[in-house]
C-alpha cells in the first residue's frame, strides 16, 4: 500500500536541480535512509521534462549481473530477439530519445551499473540516470548527493502519520528538552533512531500499542544489546529497531521472518507454506504467523493479476537472513526454495496445455525466484542437473513468451556446467538450438544441434532434432529441405506423442514453407489439421502462430478480409504471452490488408510503428525472407497510393510510436 511522503522539501529541490545539471546523479546512503522514496519523488518531479519516457527499475533481488541489461530492457517493454549485446540493443533504441532512468539497489551490482550506465550515456545523448544504492558508481561525469537523515521535526510528522491519529499527541512538536509530554517523547525518540525513515516507520507500528516513554526505555535496552552497554554506535539504530520489532514477534513470526528471507522477491501463500513450513512452524501456522508480520508492516500485500503476493523489504529481508544463518536453517530452507521451484515448473510444463494464459502470468510473476533457484543450482554441482532440468522444462519460457535472451543465457551455462550425457542435456540443447534460431544465430543453432546428435545414441531427441533442423532451411530460404525435414519430424512426434514442443510447432513450420513454395492450398490444410490439434489440447501459442500464417495464405490468396480477420485474432492471442516477434509480423500484416482496402495512410503508419520495434528488439536481424516479403508489399501498395513523399511522412509518424499504440491502432475498426 503506498503512502503519504513527508518532507524532503530541500532534499527533492536539490537533487532535481543536479538533475537538470547532470546527466548521472547518484544517490547514496545507509540502508533505510529513504533513497528509493527520495529519488522516486524526485522523478515525479522532473519527468515531465522527459518526453519520450520513464522507467524505473528494482534490482535489489537481481544477482546474475549478465542480466543486468536484459532486466532493464524488460523494464522497458523491450525484448531483444536478436543474438547481439543487450547493452547495445538499448543505447541504440534510448538514441534519439529525451528520456529519464532511475535504478535503484545498486550496490550489489556496482561493476556491472556502472558498466551499462556508462555505455548508455555514451550511446543515448539525450539520456538522463538516477540511481540509488550504498556506494558510488564511479563512472565519469557521476554526481554523488548523499541522503541524510530527516530532520526531527520531519522525522516526528513522519512518526504521527505512520503511527495513526489515535496515537499521535496532539499540539505543537516539540523537538528540545526534556519535558513530559508525549511530543517531546516522540521527539527524542526520533534523535534516538537517529531519524531514519524506515526505523521510525517500524517504530510506529509499536506506538499503537505502547506510550513513546515506554518505547523510548525499551530502546535504551536495544541499544545496550547492540553495542554492549558502551553507548549506542552511529547508524546502529535501524538494526536497534529491527531488533526490537524482532523481540515483539511472536516465536512463530521470527522463525517465518528468518526462513521468508530465502524468496528472491515477491511470494505467495503457497510458496511460503511449502518453503517455510515445518519443526515449530506447522503449515497451518504459516497463513497466522504471515499476517501478523504483515500487521507489524514487516511484509507488504500487493495487489497481482495472478492474486494477491507479499514481499519484504530489501532490508528487513537482510535482518531475516541474518537470523537464518544463526538458527543454521540456511541450506534447508534453502533447499526447500529450490525443490518448491522445480515442482512448480516441472506442474507448469505438465499443466500449459488448457491453462497457458494463467500459467504464464505466473511463472513471469515468479522470474526472480526461478533465477535465483537457477543460480544456485549452477554454484552446486551436485544440483547441476537439475540446473540442466529446469532450463529445458521452461522451453516454453523462452520460446514462447518472448524470453530469448535470458533463456539462452541460462541454457548456455547449464551446458557448460554439466557435461555428461543424459535426456536433461538432450532437451537443454535443442532448446538451445531453438532459441539461438529465433534469435538469428544460426551457426550456434547448428552446433548445438550436432553435439545433441552426436550425444543422443538412442534417438530420443530425433524429432526435435529434425525440427529444428528444419527450421534453419527454412530461415535459409531452403524450403524444399525445410519441408521434408519437417515431415520426417512430424511423423516422429506423431509416434512419440510429442505434440505442445514438436508436432504442433512443426505444422506452423511446414505451413510457412508451403506458402513460400507457392503451394497455399496444402498449407491452409495443414493448418487446418493443425487447429483441429490445438483445440484437443487447449493450446493457444500455438494457435496464434497458425492464425498469423492463415493470415498469410489469404494473403497470398487475394482474400484480404480473411486476412485481416486472422492477422487481428493472432496478434489478439500474441498479446497474452508477449511474443514480439509474433505481434510485429501481426502489424505489419495488417498494414498490409488495410492498404489493400484503400487506408494507405493507415498502411504507411503501422509500417513506421512495426520497424521502430524491429529496430529496436533486433528482429530486423533475425527472421525469415518471408516476414520481409509482406513488409515490402504492404510498403509498395501504400507508397503506389500516397505517394513517396507522403508515404515517408506517414511513416516517420509511425516510427515515432510504441507497440502499444500500434497495437490499439492496428486492432481498430476504423479501417473497414
Amino acid at each position: 500500500m503506498e503512502t503519504t511522503f513527508v518532507g524532503r522539501h530541500a532534499e527533492i529541490a536539490q537533487v532535481a536541480r543536479l538533475m537538470r545539471e547532470s546527466r548521472l546523479v547518484t544517490l547514496t546512503g545507509l540502508g533505510g535512509v529513504g533513497k528509493t522514496r527520495l529519488a522516486r519523488r524526485v522523478a515525479e518531479e522532473i519527468v515531465e521534462e522527459f518526453p519520450d519516457g520513464f522507467w524505473t527499475v528494482e534490482l535489489a533481488c537481481l544477482t546474475d549481473p549478465h542480466l543486468l541489461a536484459e532486466t532493464v530492457a524488460g523494464s522497458m517493454g523491450l525484448a531483444d530477439q536478436s543474438a547481439r549485446r543487450q547493452e547495445e540493443a538499448l543505447a541504440e533504441w534510448l538514441a534519439p530519445r529525451r528520456a529519464l532512468l532511475m535504478l535503484d539497489t545498486c550496490e550489489h551490482l556496482v561493476e556491472a551499473v556502472a558498466s551499462l550506465v556508462d555505455t548508455l550515456l555514451r550511446g543515448a545523448p539525450h539520456l538522463r540516470v538516477l540511481t540509488a544504492g550504498r556506494q558510488p558508481l564511479g563512472v565519469p561525469g557521476e554526481h554523488v548527493y548523499s541522503v541524510p537523515p530527516l530532520p526531527v521535526e520531519d522525522a516526528v510528522v513522519l512518526l504521527r502519520d505512520r503511527a495513526g491519529p489515535a496515537s499521535a499527541p496532539d499540539g505543537p512538536v516539540e523537538t528540545r528538552g526534556g519535558g513530559g509530554d508525549g511530543a517531546a517523547d516522540m521527539a527524542e525518540l526520533c534523535r534516538r533512531l537517529d531519524c531514519i525513515p524506515l526505523a521510525i516507520e517500524m517504530a510506529a507500528v509499536h506506538l499503537r500499542t505502547l506510550p513513546p516513554t515506554l518505547l523510548l526505555r525499551r530502546l535504551d535496552d536495544r541499544y545496550h544489546l547492540l553495542t554492549g552497554g558502551g553507548g549506542p554506535v552511529r547508524h546502529e539504530s535501524l538494526r536497534a529497531a529491527m531488533g526490537w520489532s524482532h523481540e515483539l514477534c511472536t516465536p512463530a513470526e521470527r522463525l517465518l521472518w528468518a526462513r521468508l528471507s530465502v524468496f528472491a522477491a515477491g511470494f505467495d501463500l503457497e510458496a511460503a507454506e511449502h518453503v517455510c513450513a515445518g519443526g515449530p512452524l506447522p503449515a497451518g501456522q504459516v497463513l497466522e504467523a504471515l499476517t501478523g508480520l504483515a500487521d507489524k508492516s514487516l511484509v507488504q500485500r500487493e495487489e497481482h493479476p495472478t492474486g494477491v503476493r507479499l514481499r519484504m523489504l530489501d532490508t528487513v529481508r537482510e535482518f531475516g537472513a541474518e537470523w537464518l544463518l544463526r538458527l543454521g536453517e540456511d541450506d534447508a530452507v534453502r533447499g526447500r526454495h529450490r525443490d518448491h521451484y522445480l515442482r512448480l515448473a516441472r506442474r507448469c510444463a505438465t499443466e500449459w496445455p488448457g491453462r497457458q494464459a494463467e500459467w504464464y502470468g505466473r511463472i513471469r510473476a515468479e522470474r526472480r525466484n526461478l533465477r535465483k533457484v537457477v543460480d544456485l543450482c549452477l554454484a552446486d554441482p551436485e544440483w547441476s542437473r537439475a540446473a540442466l532440468d529446469l532450463t529445458g522444462t521452461l522451453w516454453f519460457l523462452w520460446i514462447c513468451c518472448g524470453m530469448p535472451g535470458e533463456g539462452r543465457h541460462y541454457l548456455e551455462a547449464a551446458l557448460r556446467t554439466d557435461t555428461e550425457p543424459g535426456p536433461e542435456r538432450l532437451r537443454a540443447l535443442w532448446v538451445c538450438a531453438w532459441v539461438a534460431a529465433l534469435q538469428g544465430d544460426l551457426d550456434v543453432a547448428r552446433e548445438r544441434l550436432d553435439r545433441c546428435r552426436a550425444e543422443d545414441t538412442e534417438g530420443s531427441a530425433t524429432g526435435h532434432v529434425a525440427q529444428v533442423e528444419g527450421m534453419l532451411s527454412l530461415l535459409r530460404g531452403d524450403h524444399p529441405r525445410a519441408i521434408e525435414l519437417l515431415d520426417e519430424a512430424m511423423a516422429w512426434h506423431m509416434a512419440k506423442g510429442s505434440v505442445l514442443s514438436g508436432l504442433l510447432p512443426c505444422h506452423t513450420l511446414v505451413a510457412l514453407a508451403l506458402l513460400a513454395e507457392g503451394r497455399p492450398e496444402e498449407a491452409v490444410e495443414t493448418l487446418s489439421e493443425g487447429q483441429a490439434l490445438c483445440e484437443v489440447h487447449g493450446e493457444e501459442w500455438s494457435r496464434a502462430q497458425m492464425e498469423y500464417v492463415f493470415a498469410w495464405a489469404g494473403h497470398v490468396r487475394g482474400e484480404t478480409p480473411e486476412a485481416l480477420r486472422h492477422a487481428r485474432s493472432a496478434l489478439v492471442s500474441a498479446l497474452l504471452f508477449e511474443d514480439l516477434s509474433l505481434s510485429v509480423a501481426c502489424v505489419e500484416m495488417i498494414a498490409w490488408a488495410v492498404a489493400e482496402e484503400g487506408h494507405a495512410g493507415g498502411g504507411a503508419w503501422l509500417l513506421g510503428a512495426a520497424q521502430a520495434v524491429r529496430e529496436s528488439s533486433g528482429l530486423s536481424r533475425s527472421g525469415s525472407t518471408i516476414f520481409a516479403s509482406i513488409r515490402a508489399r504492404a510498403a509498395t501498395r501504400a507508397a503506389k497510393a500516397l505517394g513517396g513523399a507522403g508515404f515517408d511522412t506517414l511513416f516517420a509518424e509511425g516510427q515515432g510510436s510504441d507497440l502499444g499504440i500500434a497495437v490499439k491502432y492496428a486492432l481498430g475498426e476504423k479501417f473497414s
